[in-house]
């Protein structure tokens, strides 16, 4: 789901619950990392409550990817413990997407060290600028 192209929180998580009902796996797109149409503290809370629906309606785990990329390692920790207490039991159920290439390997080597227990989803964002 990119959000980055227009979407606010409500559509975000409504789009999120509705391909949830038929899938397993939704990524918070590489850039969205905290947008002004789209802050982390309003979609959050939103896309919890869709994953909970979600599961509640069709018996099955889900897997939320949430982009914790940041400019620097505080506010990246801030955002995975805010969405870890958001989630709050199905926490397990969210992976964090780390923008390594963009972030740099600090921040996935810190994602690692702080949150041994996620899922880590490095993303290579932005690695067509040095490739071919």
């Amino acid at each position: 789901i990119k959000p980055k192209l227009g979407l606010r929180p409500e559509p975000f998580a409504e789009a999120a619950y509705q391909f949830w009902l038929g899938g397993d796996f939704i990524k918070n797109d590489e850039p969205q990392g905290n947008q002004v149409f789209c802050p982390t503290k309003k979609v959050i809370p939103l896309v919890a409550d869709a994953m909970k629906r979600a599961q509640d309606e069709t018996g099955e785990a889900k897997l939320f990817s949430a982009n914790i990329t940041a400019d620097d390692h505080y506010e990246m920790c801030a955002r995975a413990d805010y969405i870890l207490e958001t989630f709050g039991p199905d926490a397990d159920k969210v992976a964090f997407l780390v923008d390594g290439y963009v972030g740099g390997p600090g921040m996935v080597t810190t994602a690692r060290r702080q949150y041994a227990n996620q899922y880590l989803h490095y993303h290579r964002a932005g690695h067509g600028a040095v490739t071919s």
